[in-house]
């Protein structure tokens, strides 16, 4: 069994609007929520942000010797068009009836393209990826919860949540009950129908029309459940009342993710979750990416540009979770670029032997604590990544310590460099080896022309050459 490591893991706590230290309740296992794709449409590569933030913060609790248990669940039923005011279309529903696919066909469809580009992207499966149409009656249950507990009302066919009857309303995303109806966050604008009390009430259930697929019989008449109640419902039955991480991109802390801590605190008298992770936003031309600006960008639109998935990865440790990143051309090909440098510095060094991994040689063990303290620092990637690519190069860790410790690294970092070969060892002649004393001669000597001449000459001879403190190096 791995021992759980000692070094603090410090996550910066959206609820608490701080930087907090991370204590799981059960340890070594650690529970975490992560809000999965709505599947009417490709999942595009702004949203992929969000999944492969949680997939970094899984490795590096794992790296640290933990249990982690994911949840993510799929979106198939109750996103409407318009997620603030409540309003539009359900987009499954959309998207079925402007295609003339069923909306169960086009779930499932958009649901297995999301799944095979998070293999591309390396992004580790979740352990439950919970679908809201097989929940149906865990909602249900939940909604007539809080009804009995005064905390929603039922009318004509409809369930909303009575937002004046939650105090704590607000903690998250600070759009208190006052500042909604102040106007805060265009709640105002939304859709007031007769049967609401007031605006900021949201909806747990909604009356289905005929027009609609995917109906079900309620104690409220037939319908389909409100977006936020699915997610309140899934990670109680799979987490239970209380658990430790909650992620999802910053867009989801208001409403979704208020309205869920609304929703199971409400049920359960408990604070659903400890600590409240949030990814800033991919933009794209200065604007957020999303499919309401047109300015969406797939997986599948990278590969076709010969980009590789692992490149896109390598863009996104380039910049914190929390900061927001511009995707351009220039971006990613300097992504690209970085990766390939990155593979083919680690192609340069020789595989592991078994005698090679009993400990860790001092510069190595250095390397690794500074390593280790950045994942640690609220997933501090940026710097995780540049003492990556320091290693490739620091001649005083042995070649082949060197490659064990940026697999070590790819741990959490997930860029699939295991599958990087060692290039086959060069047959150095002896005259190559006679050139190369010669030049350490003339290095030793100060005589930096002659050691200038000397490398245009092993290079002529189709050798790298790099200096290091024991002498020429060539690769």
């Amino acid at each position: 069994m791995t021992s759980i490591s000692d070094k603090p893991i410090y996550l910066y706590n959206t609820l608490t609007r701080s930087k907090v230290l991370f204590r799981p309740l059960n340890p070594p296992r650690v529970s975490i929520y992560n809000c999965g794709p709505t599947v009417y449409r490709d999942i595009h590569i702004g949203n992929f942000r969000a999944f492969m933030t949680t997939d970094w913060l899984r490795r590096m609790l794992e790296y640290n010797g933990y249990d982690v248990y994911l949840v993510r669940n799929i979106t198939d039923v109750g996103h409407l068009q318009n997620d603030t005011e409540e309003s539009g279309e359900d987009r499954v529903e959309y998207e079925a009836r402007t295609t003339g696919r069923s909306a169960y066909e086009i779930a499932a469809y958009y649901t297995q393209n999301y799944l095979k580009d998070q293999v591309e992207l390396n992004i580790l499966p979740a352990h439950v990826n919970p679908r809201a149409t097989d929940h149906i009656p865990e909602m249900q249950v939940m909604t007539e919860k809080l009804i009995e507990k005064g905390l929603a009302y039922a009318v004509d066919g409809n369930v909303y949540y009575d937002v004046s009857r939650f105090p704590d309303y607000g903690q998250l995303s600070g759009n208190t009950v006052e500042n909604l109806r102040a106007g805060g966050h265009g709640r105002q604008q939304m859709e007031i129908a007769e049967d609401k009390d007031a605006p900021e009430d949201f909806a747990l259930w909604k009356h289905g029309d005929a027009s609609r697929q995917m109906n079900w019989p309620s104690p409220w008449g037939i319908g389909f459940p409100g977006w936020h109640i699915e997610c309140s419902a899934m990670s109680t039955k799979y987490l239970g009342e209380q658990f430790d991480i909650h992620t999802g991109g910053l867009d989801l802390v208001f409403p979704h993710h208020e309205d869920e801590i609304a929703q199971s605190q409400g049920v359960n008298d408990k604070q659903p979750v400890q600590v409240w992770v949030h990814n800033e936003m991919l933009i794209f031309g200065n604007i957020k990416m999303s499919r309401s600006k047109g300015n969406v960008v797939l997986l599948s639109t990278l590969k076709e540009s010969g980009i590789d998935p692992m490149a896109y990865r390598y863009l996104l440790l380039t910049a914190h979770y929390r900061s927001k990143l511009n995707f351009t051309d220039e971006s990613i090909t300097a992504a690209q670029n970085g990766l390939n440098n990155l593979r083919a510095d680690l192609a340069a060094l020789p595989a592991v032997e078994a005698t090679d991994l009993e400990g860790w040689s001092e510069e190595a063990a250095l390397a690794r604590d500074a390593f280790h303290t950045a994942i640690n620092d609220d997933l501090e990637l940026p710097t995780a990544l540049s003492i990556t690519r320091e290693v490739t190069r620091n001649s005083k860790i042995t070649p082949a310590e060197r490659r064990r410790l940026i697999l070590d690294f790819d741990r959490v970092l997930g860029l699939r460099l295991e599958t990087v070969e060692p290039k086959k060892p060069r047959v150095i002649s002896d005259e190559v080896r006679a050139l190369v004393r010669e030049r350490d001669k003339a290095r030793a000597a100060r005589d930096w022309k002659r050691s200038d001449q000397l490398r245009e000459q092993l290079i002529a001879l189709g050798f790298e050459v790099r200096d290091t403190s024991a002498g020429t190096e060539l690769l």
